[in-house]
C-alpha cells in the first residue's frame, strides 16, 4: 500500500501512487439486446448512443429528438449513431443498443 507523506510546500507527494489498470478505450461500453416482442425505452441513466439492428421485420426505432425508422429502411448489421430514445419490436427483429 502507498504511503501518503508530505512533499514539499506541504503539499501531499503521490508519487508512489500507481495508475489503475482499467480504462475505457471505446465509444461504445455497454450493450443492452432488445429481443422480440419487447418494447424498451432509454432515458435517463440508461440513455443509449447508437444501435445496430441484426433483424430489421416488425422494428420501430424512435429517436431522442423525435422521429421515427422502421426497421425495414435500416440494414442489418450496420452500426447507426443515432441515439434511440425507445425501440419497439414485434413478434420477429433483435436490436442491441450501445450506451456509451
Amino acid at each position: 500500500m502507498a504511503t501518503i507523506t508530505s512533499g514539499a510546500n506541504n503539499r501531499t507527494d503521490v508519487t508512489s501512487r500507481t495508475a489503475p489498470d482499467f480504462k475505457n478505450t471505446g465509444v461504445y461500453n455497454k450493450i443492452t439486446k432488445v429481443p422480440a416482442s419487447t418494447m424498451m425505452a432509454f432515458t435517463g441513466s440508461s440513455a443509449a448512443a447508437a444501435f445496430i439492428v441484426e433483424v430489421v421485420d416488425n422494428v420501430t426505432i424512435e429517436a431522442v429528438n423525435g422521429g421515427q425508422i422502421p426497421g425495414t429502411s435500416l440494414t442489418a448489421d450496420t452500426l447507426y449513431p443515432i441515439a434511440p430514445k425507445k425501440v419497439t419490436i414485434g413478434s420477429d427483429g433483435i436490436v442491441y443498443v450501445l450506451h456509451t
